[in-house]
């Protein structure tokens, strides 16, 4: 049997997005907390705070920023965003969108995971020399102005 996610996240008809944690833990409110969500009076559920600007943006995000914290959660799939998944084109559920394609999804699973030189300790050599550069003042600046008369 699956363990039961951390925060299961959705819509409730009365007051919006919800958090719904699965057990009363001080990591858990203080995340919820910082990503917009407030403790609703008598109740486990966390409600999300100023729900007319963006929520659904809102959610994603925090949604995103929830499994960064290693918190598994549950949510609604207007509020679910899973990189690299795509919906099939309406009429053909077997056609892939041309993005999706396998090599495509090799070289966004490499970049993800592709650490830089500077991570890796290694000195990077610029393929050009370096240019050097020298302020010259140009003939019209040299010249004394015309006196006026």
């Amino acid at each position: 049997m699956a363990e039961a996610p951390h925060i299961t996240i959705g819509h409730h008809p009365q007051v919006g997005v919800v958090a719904a944690p699965s057990r009363d833990h001080h990591v858990t409110d203080h995340l919820l907390r910082r990503l917009g969500f407030e403790r609703l009076d008598d109740s486990d559920l966390y409600v999300l705070a100023d729900p007319a600007r963006d929520p659904v943006r809102r959610t994603q995000l925090a949604v995103q920023a929830l499994r960064a914290a290693r918190q598994s959660v549950s949510a609604d799939a207007a509020y679910d965003l899973h990189p690299g998944e795509h919906p099939s084109p309406p009429g053909d559920p077997t056609k892939a969108p041309p993005f999706a394609t396998a090599s495509a999804q090799q070289r966004r699973v490499q970049a993800a995971t592709a650490s830089s030189p500077a991570r890796r300790g290694i000195a990077v050599t610029p393929s050009t020399p370096p240019v050097e550069h020298s302020h010259r003042p140009s003939p019209a600046a040299t010249q004394q102005p015309a006196p006026h008369l």
